[in-house]
């Protein structure tokens, strides 16, 4: 009997410590080997089949800082400008449709949102009120229909699931152990896991970390690691381990560095490779930009994965090369058929601005809202 109590407790501290204790990570079995000395010029004609324009309308009710996050389905386009400080909804053609929410201080009202979340099948906005920490519910009319209560931890960015809301977190608010990945209750009240802990919160994102596929995966990327990991239900584990080789930036001491005059030296040792960002995947790739840091002068590179056929392409222009007018590299949305980017309408010609214009057939001008370039991906082999 006393054996059989003591099988019994043995089980039951082992079950505890498996539902409780801080989530400890497997090693990556993917690795993306990075070599900048190999990147290439992203070429529309090698990548891309066509392009279709989308001129987002410009008045005085919609006046685009900046796209932060995009989503797009087939009837609708949703922008939300963190420099604006607002949520647009645009019909798929580009027109206005309208605002989402209200700035102001009232108590159905957001001061400072910071993430946004598009749930396609309920047809619902989600959006983190900073300030006030926690998410508002939106329908598409623009409608509140749901506030959450006040979180219980401090966040910048986060995920909806069924099992609860995933969050980034880079407080020490109601997460003294400072962890970067938080599951709550889906009342935001409670933890459920935590992962990936560092001693001080010194490098920091206020962009999005998670991206979905739009096939059912979920993955989650931050400032102070190479990896790109996969949320599985409430287990997270490595999906792709970035290499950058003997030029990676040193995120073991990045995670134990106590203040942010210790972290900026560490980066300024040397031109690190590294801050994956701006991610995305559809069902066959993933898209990633990083940087090269350090003194001087800053680098963007942008990369594609092919998960299926384990390629790897890097590119280091300013600008798409092979387009009629300059599109951007850094990548907005993605479907398994397409990338969407915008032109930079601020060095346009004038000559080019007419024949866009004409070619929309709206007028377009330096300081119009931003014009989409969706981009037909090339079958793969």
């Amino acid at each position: 009997m006393k054996k059989y109590n003591y099988i019994l407790l043995i089980f039951t501290l082992f079950l505890y410590a498996c539902t409780s204790a801080p989530q400890k990570m497997e090693h990556s079995t993917t690795t993306v080997e990075i070599d900048i000395n190999s990147s290439e010029r992203l070429d529309f004609e090698k990548n891309f089949d066509s392009v279709q324009y989308i001129p987002l309308e410009t008045n005085k009710d919609v006046l685009i800082g900046e796209i932060t996050k995009m989503y797009l389905d087939n009837e609708h386009i949703i922008i939300f400008d963190q420099k604006a400080m607002s949520i647009f909804l645009f019909g798929i053609d580009g027109k206005f449709i309208r605002k989402i929410g209200k700035k102001g201080e009232g108590p159905d009202e957001y001061l400072y949102i910071n993430d946004i979340q598009f749930d396609k099948e309920q047809m619902l906005i989600l959006a983190h009120e900073r300030l006030r920490n926690c998410i508002y519910t939106y329908d598409l009319s623009g409608n509140l229909v749901n506030k959450s209560p006040t979180s219980s931890v401090m966040f910048n960015s986060f995920f909806k699931v069924k099992e609860g809301v995933w969050v980034y977190s880079c407080f020490s608010d109601g997460n003294p152990e400072n962890y970067n990945l938080t599951l709550l209750t889906p009342n935001l009240q409670n933890v459920k896991k935590q992962y990936f802990s560092q001693k001080e919160f010194v490098n920091i994102t206020f962009s999005s970390t998670f991206m979905s596929d739009g096939h059912g995966k979920l993955f989650f990327y931050y400032p102070s690691s190479n990896i790109i990991y996969e949320i599985s239900e409430t287990d997270v584990k490595p999906f792709l381990q970035v290499n950058f080789g003997n030029r990676s930036m040193p995120y073991d001491r990045i995670l134990k560095a106590g203040s942010m005059e210790e972290y900026d030296k560490l980066v300024s040792e040397k031109k690190y490779l590294g801050d994956i960002n701006r991610c995305f995947a559809n069902r066959d790739r993933i898209f990633f930009s990083f940087m090269e840091s350090g003194l001087g002068k800053v680098k963007f590179y942008n990369c594609f994965y092919n998960i299926r056929l384990k390629e790897t392409n890097v590119f280091d222009n300013a600008f798409m090369s092979s387009t009629t007018y300059p599109i951007l590299p850094a990548l907005l949305h993605s479907t398994d058929t397409t990338l969407v980017y915008q032109i930079k309408l601020p060095i346009i010609t004038e000559e080019s601005l007419t024949t866009l214009s004409s070619s929309l057939s709206t007028n377009i001008q330096i300081d119009s809202n931003p014009v989409l370039a969706i981009c037909s991906l090339k079958e793969q082999q």
